[in-house]
């Protein structure tokens, strides 16, 4: 099974029966995500609210998303990734409104990405960037083309993190600027995990004029040393904070890797 195809397929059905029409609009001031990222003095920790996914299953009991939030913040995440993606993360746009109003940190919308529709969603629901996965243009399977998607994002005074898991693609996305650069150690097609893939597109990408955000499989402090020092500046990291009996302790542990 191609996991990215079906997963894009569930998205465009989202699209088509109206769930991201269906979102509470807050009024919160911008909070910068490449500013965040590259201000931070230790490690900058992108912390994940997700519940499930389709490699791991259940992750954790679903439960009120803000105290997650507020522990990820206390151990000294630079920004909360939440997913808003119901079907295969149980996830949702209520989730993303709840922690938007509740943390000042950037808040980022974590879908698979197909529509300008879904970042118009975003922004009611209060985030300050959006993860793009840049596979799932490449590859046609969207609605509008990736410049669209991204005209639409800055219209919009929305961040991107447009992510990239083959070096084709990520030389790409330097032709069209996004605000940060996403190495996802993971192949969404398979589902399979290296984090060698990060040293291996950084090395052969050259300069890049945003902040490089490494992605997937992410789990101990072993891991993050060993990223940086491949030369990534961010690092998202979900299932090891999720799965954790102490959300703020493990976020620190990462921190002060």
């Amino acid at each position: 099974m191609d996991h990215l195809v079906r997963l894009v397929q569930d998205a465009r059905l989202r699209v088509e029966k109206g769930y991201y029409e269906h979102v509470s609009s807050i009024n919160r001031a911008h909070a910068s995500l490449s500013a965040a990222v590259q201000k931070e003095r230790s490690n900058a920790i992108i912390a994940e609210v997700k519940f499930s996914s389709p490699s791991q299953g259940r992750i954790r009991k679903v439960e009120s998303v803000c105290p997650i939030a507020a522990s990820m913040v206390q151990g000294g995440a630079c920004a909360i990734s939440v997913l808003t993606e119901p079907d295969n993360f149980n996830g949702g746009l209520s989730a993303l409104t709840e922690i938007a109003a509740e943390t000042r940190v950037p808040v980022i919308m974590k879908d698979i990405i197909v529509s300008p529709k879904q970042l118009d969603a975003g922004v009611r629901a209060g985030a300050d960037a959006a993860v793009i996965v840049s596979e799932v243009f490449s590859r046609d399977l969207a609605m509008a083309p990736l410049e669209e998607i991204l005209g639409t994002a800055m219209d919009l005074g929305l961040e991107v993190l447009v992510e990239a898991n083959e070096l084709a693609n990520f030389l790409n996305l330097k032709k069209v600027h996004p605000d940060l650069y996403g190495v996802n150690n993971r192949n969404l097609s398979t589902l399979q995990v290296s984090l060698s893939k990060t040293k291996e597109i950084i090395s052969q990408a050259g300069i890049v004029e945003g902040p490089i955000v490494s992605e997937s499989g992410i789990d101990r402090p072993e891991d993050v040393r060993r990223l940086r020092k491949a030369g990534a500046q961010a690092f998202l990291i979900g299932t090891a904070v999720m799965k954790s009996s102490d959300v703020a302790a493990k976020v620190r542990e990462l921190v002060q890797a």
